[in-house]
């Protein structure tokens, strides 16, 4: 494939990125992506927003502590920023996922 032909096909393609509160949240949104919307999510980029690795800015899921079922945060949870979610999609599909991103926690959404 050409130089050329490459970019028309990247030009088809505009995506989003999207943050979460929580580890749990993301992946929520990122299992959502996958089966209702047939997003891979090989294709799907997680990382935190800032510079330190993060679970999120809040403890859920799996990072409560252990044993009896609590809402005591771990202390070892890393909870030192939100998570961000970089999606490439089609065009077209942006305003059906920006509501799906949405409906599942995310905040600051951002086309490009």
């Amino acid at each position: 494939m050409s130089l050329l032909e490459q970019t028309e096909v990247r030009r088809e393609l505009d995506g989003l990125t999207a943050v979460f509160r929580t580890r749990a949240d993301a992946e929520l949104a990122i299992e959502h992506l996958a089966q209702e919307y047939g997003i891979d999510p090989a294709f799907i980029y997680v990382e935190p927003v800032d510079a330190e690795n993060s679970a999120g800015v809040i403890a859920s899921g799996g990072d409560h502590a252990a044993g009896a079922p609590s809402h005591k945060d771990r202390p070892d949870a890393p909870l030192n920023g939100s998570i961000q979610l970089t999606v490439p999609v089609g065009h077209a599909a942006l305003p059906a996922l920006i509501k799906a991103l949405e409906d599942v926690g995310a905040t600051d959404i951002e086309l490009f």
